[in-house]
């Protein structure tokens, strides 16, 4: 039996509501607010982003406060506070940000690049990174101009090598028996504040959805914390929330002007006005499992307090809705109910989905927050995490069900955005190589080359492995009758032989397993279409390759809308 959250309702006229004790108090209005704001300490300030309620400067022995809400009276009277007054929710959300948008902003965009350098996508190539590249750009076509087969040889090994260990991950995923993870569930009295963030831009088309979804969530009130995060100029999704009222919990920050317009930036903002220990990251079409919340913060607070983050398994509710829809559904099956469970079972990093990841805020400030100029924060951020000695797990069964492209072009866009930021990733963990090593030991290295580095340059190299590959096999009637050929020649065509086999035979294996764990049967004869598919994500890699050299920061959007689970 769900106790469901508040539900957003639509704006109508009707008898004033009945409001509690607290909003008796003597009311401040906003431009006091901000007066008042504008004089805090810094840490004081902190409180009242978190805390939702205003230290008013000492006139004796106690120290006074203007609160919101029902929760901050409770937060202000436990640190020995005398409640003075109140202001409006929406007043002090709007003086906050005035007071303190500006500078969280910025703080938002740079705090990663300007903290830690080394570890933020700012910049494409480091110094050492660009100098190799220098080295290598002008001795790769002088030694393919000089051995012409230099250049098929080149293409198979390095697809082999990327699709071997990918297919080592494939292979040992289908065959790993996951373990349930359970935990008691917590009671309402023991579960810790908890905040959701969502970001939005241009998503008037799902906001019904998302509110209803957020209403289903089976967590106390007085403890739940939604943060909607909107961008200053996206008055699509203003008008649209504008036609409901939100329930007290919920609450709408407006993301100042600022580059780059990332979702990680909006997510950093955000995480400045959290009064949660624990924050879930939803997306605008996202309809996740009412339980999700509290199984999360139960199992947090029955596992290690190193483990820092657990990612819910992901789904689609249209998934049959088309070619792509379909190929993606059995992607997300062998992903996320896979792979995942099988990295997080043998302890090694995981590459997190963007979003239904659930953090310990306190972890997540520590290794400093989202990187804002990666367009795929969340695999950033697990290699990162386990850098900093935190671990990630995964949720069982609540997940999150999303919607799936069914167009060739918004498939193309989001998958050329997830393999541009897969790159991005890449790189910046291979800066350092001894830290990473050092720090993250090497499942950490297992985890960048089998997942974001196959994902990347694998995909790069198919079309071209297939080619050789099969102009070869050809080729074999002239190689024992052209003794010239040699023997280089016949083991290189061995090799590929090798991963074709080996790298199509564990992607298949893997995707049955998903398919068999999440009983999608229907997804089974799609099967057959994989390699196909597979040829399309090698050219959304090239035009991820080609966004990152231009434009490596441009977040290419995706839209959603086009179907809806909840109307």
């Amino acid at each position: 039996m769900f106790m469901f959250a508040g539900i957003a309702e639509k704006r109508r006229r009707g008898p004033p509501l009945r409001l509690p004790d607290h909003v008796r108090l003597p009311l401040m209005p906003r431009r006091e607010l901000v007066r008042h704001l504008r004089t805090l300490s810094a840490a004081d300030a902190e409180v009242a982003r978190r805390e939702r309620y205003l230290i008013l400067p000492s006139s004796g022995l106690w120290r006074a406060c203007v609160i919101t809400d029902a929760a901050s009276r409770r937060a202000a009277e436990r640190k020995g506070l005398c409640v003075m007054g109140r202001a409006r929710p929406a007043d002090f959300s709007s003086a906050l940000q005035e007071v303190f948008g500006p500078a969280l902003a910025r703080r938002a965009a740079w705090r990663l690049a300007t903290e830690r350098p080394a570890l933020s996508a700012h910049v494409r190539l480091n110094r050492s990174q660009a100098l190799l590249l220098a080295l290598l750009a002008p001795i790769l076509p002088v030694v393919v101009f000089l051995h012409p087969g230099a250049l098929g040889a080149m293409v198979n090994v390095g697809f082999g090598l990327f699709f071997l260990l990918l297919a080592s991950l494939h292979l040992t995923a289908a065959r790993h028996v996951p373990r349930r993870l359970n935990a008691p569930l917590l009671k309402d009295a023991r579960l810790p504040v908890y905040t959701v963030l969502v970001p939005l831009y241009r998503e008037g088309r799902v906001i019904k959805q998302l509110l209803r979804a957020l209403g289903r969530l089976d967590y106390p009130l007085e403890k739940l914390d939604i943060k909607l995060l909107l961008e200053a100029d996206d008055a699509e999704t203003r008008a649209a929330l504008a036609e409901w009222v939100l329930p007290d919990h919920m609450e709408i920050l407006t993301v100042p002007p600022g580059v780059p317009r990332t979702k990680p930036r909006a997510l950093n903002y955000g995480l400045a006005y959290a009064r949660g220990e624990l924050v879930c990251i939803l997306d605008a079409e996202d309809v996740p499992h009412p339980a999700q919340l509290r199984v999360a913060a139960s199992m947090f607070s029955a596992m290690a307090e190193d483990v820092a983050c657990l990612q819910a398994p992901l789904g689609w509710y249209n998934a049959e809705s088309g070619f792509f829809s379909r190929m993606i559904a059995i992607e997300y099956a062998s992903h996320f109910h896979v792979v995942l469970p099988c990295l997080a079972a043998l302890g090694l990093p995981l590459p997190l989905g963007g979003t239904s990841n659930h953090f310990r805020i306190a972890a997540l400030r520590a290794v400093g927050e989202w990187d804002p100029f990666n367009v795929t924060e969340d695999a950033d951020l697990g290699l990162r995490l386990a850098r900093h000695g935190w671990r990630t797990s995964v949720l069982p069964r609540v997940g999150t069900l999303e919607e799936a492209c069914t167009t060739f072009r918004d498939w193309r866009n989001q998958r050329a955005r997830w393999i541009k930021g897969w790159l991005q990733t890449f790189l910046v963990h291979q800066r350092s190589p001894r830290d990473l090593l050092r720090r993250a030991g090497p499942g950490a290295f297992y985890t960048l080359y089998a997942v974001l580095g196959a994902g990347v340059f694998a995909a790069l190299l198919h079309p071209f492995f297939l080619g050789w590959f099969f102009l070869s096999l050809g080729d074999v009637a002239n190689f024992a009758s052209h003794p010239s050929h040699g023997l280089s020649r016949v083991w290189l065509l061995a090799f590929a032989l090798v991963v074709f086999i080996a790298g199509y035979a564990a992607a298949f294996a893997s995707a049955v397993a998903g398919i068999r764990r999440t009983r999608q049967w229907r997804l089974l004869p799609w099967l057959a279409l994989l390699p196909f598919y597979w040829l399309l994500i090698s050219l959304a890699a090239w035009q991820a390759l080609w966004d990152f050299i231009r434009v490596p920061h441009h977040w290419r959007k995706t839209e959603h809308g086009r179907e809806l689970l909840l109307k």
